[in-house]
C-alpha cells in the first residue's frame, strides 16, 4: 500500500520545479516592445508580498472604533486600558521571545522536519521548502568555532554585533580579513557604537519602549575595535574617513570627529555630504556663546561650497537642529530664517524634522506668541505625500499639536494638523505608543476647550477607548467640558470609563466627577437622574471594596472627603419612595461620615438638613437623625434649625410647639417621643448647648447655668 509513495513524491518534486521556470519566467516577460500578434503587454511592475492586501484595505478605509488587530475581537477579551493594551501585547510577543530563545538554545533540535518519511536524508534544511532563514537557529560562536569570511559576512548582514566581533577576532583580526569586509564592519560598528541594537522583528518592543529623550553627550567608544580597525586601514580609503568621522559625529565626539575632517583635507580626501551634515549636527560641541557658533556653522557651509560639495535637505535638518539645541531669541530665530530662506532658494524643500526643530526655535512654551506653525502647515498641505527621512520626523505632528494647544490654543490649527496627519499614509508619522498617546492628549486637550461640544462629543466618541485611553489630566478636561455642556448622560458614563480605564482609584477624579452630577443634576431627564443616582451609589460601593481590599496594607488608602460622601447623599437621596435601595446608599454614607471615614467636613450642610427633613417627610426617622447628629457634632451653625425644622415634619406640629417641647426634661420626652424623635431632640441640645442632655435637667436649667 505503500508503493506510490515514493512516485507522488516524484511528482510532487516535478511540479515544484515547474512553479520555478514559470515565475522566473514571468520575472523575464514583458521586457516591452511588440509582439509577433502586435499586442503590446505593459511592463511588469514589482510588487511585494503585501500590496494586495494593502490596496484592499484602502478601499475599506479604517474603523477608528474598532479595537487593533492585535487583540482579540472579542469584548471581553479587548483591553480597555493602557496598563493591559501594553500587557497584551508584550505578552503575546514574550512568548514569541521564549520560542526564539529555545530555537537558539536548543538549535540542534531544529535541524530537520521530524514527520518527513524515514527514507529522508536527514540533513540541515534539506527539506525546508521555501527555507526562511528567519526560522532557522541563529548561529553560535565561541572560541572553538571554525569560521570563515563567509559566517563574518552574515554576522554584517544580519546587525549581530558581538557575533561579528567575536568572528572577526576568530578570523585573526586585520590580518585575516580582507579589506572590503573590514570595511562593512568598520561601517556596522560606527552606526551602533559596538552596542547590539534591538531586534527588528520586535515590533511590540520597540513600540512600547520607554520615552527616553536623547542624550547630548559624548558616547563614542573611545579606543574601540572601530577606532583599532580605522588605525589597521592603509592606506585609508575615503569611505573609511567618511565612515568614522560620522560615527564619531553621530555620538557626539565632536573635538575629534572635526579633527579627522582637517586631516582628511589636508591629505586631500574627499569627503561627503552626509559627513559634512553629520559635523554640522554636533558644532555647538566646539565652541561658546551663540556668536562664535552662528561663526562656526557659517564656517562649515562655506568650506562645503569651497570641496564643491552640494547640500541636501539633511544638510538643512542639520542646521536647524544645531541652532534649535543652542536656545532661544530674537538673533537664533533670525539665522534660522535666514538658512531656511537660503535653502528654499536652492530648491531643498524642509522635511519633517526641519519643520520640528523651527517649531521648538520659535514656539516656546512660555515665550511669545509666534504663529509660524500656519506657514508650515500650508506648504505640508500642497506636497502629495510626506516621506520619512530621518527618526526625528515622527516628532513634528507631536510637537505641532502641542503648539496648537498650549502655545497657539487654535483648535482650527489643530485640525488641520490632525486631517494632515489622516492623509494617505501619514499615520505612520506618529511615532511609537508614547508619542501617540502625547498626540492624543494634545489633540482632546484643545478640543474640549476651545471646540463646539458637537465636535468635541465626536471626537470623544471616535478615539475612545480603542485608539486613546485619556490621562487623569485629559480626563479632568472631558469632565469639565461635560460639566459645562450639561452632559449628564454621558457624565454617568464617565463612571464607568474610569473604572474600566483604571482611574476609579484616584479620588481627586472621581470627586470632581461628583462635583459635575451635583452641579447638572437639577435640569435633567428622569431616566438621566436615575442613571447618576445609580452612578453615585457605585462610587460609594467601590470606593468601600477598595478599603477593604487594602486593610492589610501598610500604607493607608485615599478615602473620599466628607464633601464627596455629602455630593452621593444629596443625588441618591432625591427619590419619595421610601423602598428604594437608593435610601440605603444614602444611610451608609451617613455612617461612614459619623465613623469618621472621610476626610474633613462636609462644605455645604445645608446639603445634609435638607436630606434629613426629606427623609422625615418620607418615613426614614434614622436617617434624619443620623444626619442631624452628625451636624450637631460637627458643629455647624444649621444643625438648631434643622432639628427644629424635622421635629416638626416628624410630630406634625408648627416650630412655636416643637421649640416649647424642646424645653421638657429628657425624661418626659423619653416618655412621648419616638427613639429617632428623641436622637433628633438630643442633637438639638448638643448643637445649642455644646453638651449632651442630661436626663434630670431641661433646656431652661441648662441655659441658666450658661447664663450663670
Amino acid at each position: 500500500m505503500y508503493s506510490t509513495i515514493p512516485i507522488q513524491r516524484q511528482w510532487a518534486r516535478l511540479a515544484h520545479v515547474c512553479r520555478a521556470l514559470s515565475s522566473l519566467e514571468g520575472h523575464k516577460l514583458p521586457v516591452g516592445g511588440k509582439s509577433i500578434d502586435g499586442i503590446s503587454p505593459p511592463l511588469r511592475i514589482s510588487r511585494s508580498p503585501t500590496d494586495i492586501l494593502q490596496a484592499l484595505a484602502a478601499t475599506v478605509g479604517v474603523d477608528p472604533t474598532a479595537p487593533h488587530y492585535k487583540y482579540h475581537d472579542d469584548p471581553f477579551l479587548i483591553p480597555q486600558s493602557n496598563y493591559r493594551k501594553r500587557a497584551y501585547a508584550l505578552s503575546a510577543e514574550a512568548g514569541r521571545k521564549a520560542a526564539t530563545w529555545i530555537r537558539d538554545e536548543q538549535a540542534h533540535l531544529f535541524t530537520t522536519r521530524e514527520w518527513d518519511p524515514p527514507m529522508k536524508m536527514k540533513t540541515p534544511y534539506f527539506n525546508a521548502d521555501p527555507h526562511i532563514d528567519a526560522f532557522t537557529p541563529r548561529p553560535i560562536y565561541n572560541d572553538e568555532s571554525k569560521v570563515t569570511e563567509e559566517d563574518l559576512l552574515y554576522t554584517i548582514n544580519n546587525a549581530l554585533i558581538e557575533d561579528a566581533i567575536k568572528v572577526y577576532q576568530l578570523l585573526g583580526a586585520s590580518e585575516g580579513v580582507n579589506d572590503e569586509l573590514k570595511m562593512s564592519l568598520l561601517q556596522l560598528l560606527c552606526f551602533y557604537n559596538e552596542k547590539e541594537p534591538i531586534g527588528a522583528e520586535w515590533l511590540e518592543e520597540r513600540w512600547f519602549a520607554a520615552a527616553t529623550r536623547e542624550r547630548q553627550a559624548a558616547t563614542w567608544k573611545l579606543g574601540g575595535l572601530a577606532d583599532k580597525i580605522f588605525a589597521s586601514m592603509d592606506p585609508k580609503t575615503p569611505e573609511a574617513y567618511c565612515t568614522l568621522i560620522q560615527g564619531m559625529a553621530k555620538y557626539y565626539q565632536a573635538e575629534r570627529a572635526h579633527a579627522f575632517a582637517q586631516e582628511a583635507i589636508e591629505k586631500g580626501v574627499p569627503l561627503s555630504t552626509g559627513v559634512y551634515n553629520s559635523l554640522l549636527s554636533c558644532v555647538g560641541f566646539l565652541k561658546e556663546g551663540t556668536a562664535l557658533r552662528i561663526d562656526a556653522l557659517k564656517g562649515l557651509l562655506v568650506e562645503m561650497n569651497e570641496q564643491g560639495i552640494s547640500p541636501n535637505a539633511d544638510t538643512l535638518t542639520a542646521c536647524l537642529r544645531s541652532i534649535s539645541a543652542w536656545g532661544g531669541g530674537q538673533i537664533l530665530q533670525t539665522f534660522a530664517l535666514q538658512v531656511l530662506a537660503e535653502f528654499k532658494a536652492l530648491n531643498i524643500e524642509p522635511s519633517l524634522s526641519a519643520y520640528y526643530y523651527i517649531l521648538c526655535l520659535f514656539c516656546k512654551e512660555r515665550g511669545q506668541r509666534i504663529d509660524i506653525l500656519t506657514s508650515i502647515l500650508t506648504d505640508l498641505e500642497n506636497r502629495e505625500c510626506l516621506e520619512p527621512s530621518d527618526a526625528m520626523d515622527t516628532h513634528f505632528f507631536i510637537t505641532a499639536i502641542g503648539v496648537c494647544s498650549d502655545h497657539l490654543q487654535d483648535i482650527n490649527l489643530a485640525e488641520r494638523v490632525h486631517a494632515l496627519l489622516m492623509k494617505g499614509d501619514n499615520y505612520k508619522l506618529v511615532g511609537d505608543a508614547y508619542k501617540e498617546s502625547i498626540y492624543y492628549r494634545h489633540l482632546v486637550t484643545v478640543t474640549c476647550r476651545h471646540a463646539p461640544f458637537e465636535k468635541t462629543a465626536q471626537l470623544l466618541d471616535m478615539l475612545i477607548p480603542n485608539i486613546y485611553v485619556p490621562e487623569p489630566s485629559v480626563m479632568e478636561e472631558i469632565i469639565k467640558t461635560l460639566e459645562v455642556a450639561g452632559a449628564g448622560d454621558r457624565l454617568a458614563e464617565v463612571w464607568s470609563q474610569l473604572v474600566v480605564f483604571g482611574l476609579a482609584k484616584r479620588i481627586k477624579i472621581v470627586e470632581q466627577l461628583l462635583n459635575a452630577l451635583c452641579q447638572c443634576y437639577s435640569y435633567q431627564e428622569d431616566e438621566i437622574k436615575e442613571k447618576i443616582r445609580n452612578a453615585a451609589a457605585d462610587m460609594l460601593k467601590f470606593g468601600q471594596l477598595i478599603q477593604e481590599q487594602n486593610e492589610n496594607r501598610r500604607t493607608p488608602t485615599q478615602q473620599l472627603s466628607a464633601t464627596a460622601l455629602a455630593n452621593i447623599i444629596d443625588l441618591c437621596a432625591d427619590v419619595n419612595d421610601k423602598d428604594d435601595p437608593s435610601w440605603e446608599v444614602v444611610g451608609e454614607a451617613l455612617g461612614r461620615l459619623r465613623s469618621e471615614q472621610a476626610v474633613g467636613v462636609p462644605d455645604k450642610p445645608e446639603i445634609l438638613a435638607s436630606v434629613a427633613k426629606k427623609a422625615a417627610n418620607i418615613g426614614k426617622p434614622g436617617i434624619a437623625a443620623t444626619a442631624l447628629t452628625y451636624l450637631a457634632e460637627c458643629g455647624f451653625e444649621e444643625a438648631t434649625k434643622a432639628c427644629v425644622e424635622t421635629l416638626g415634619v416628624m410630630l406634625n406640629r408648627p416650630a412655636e410647639e416643637v421649640q416649647t417641647l424642646l424645653q421638657e426634661p429628657r425624661s418626659a420626652l423619653e416618655a412621648s417621643l419616638h427613639p429617632s424623635a428623641l436622637v433628633i431632640a438630643e442633637a438639638f441640645h448638643l448643637a445649642k448647648t455644646g453638651a449632651p442632655m442630661d436626663s434630670s435637667s431641661s433646656e431652661s436649667d441648662s441655659d441658666s447655668s450658661d447664663s450663670d
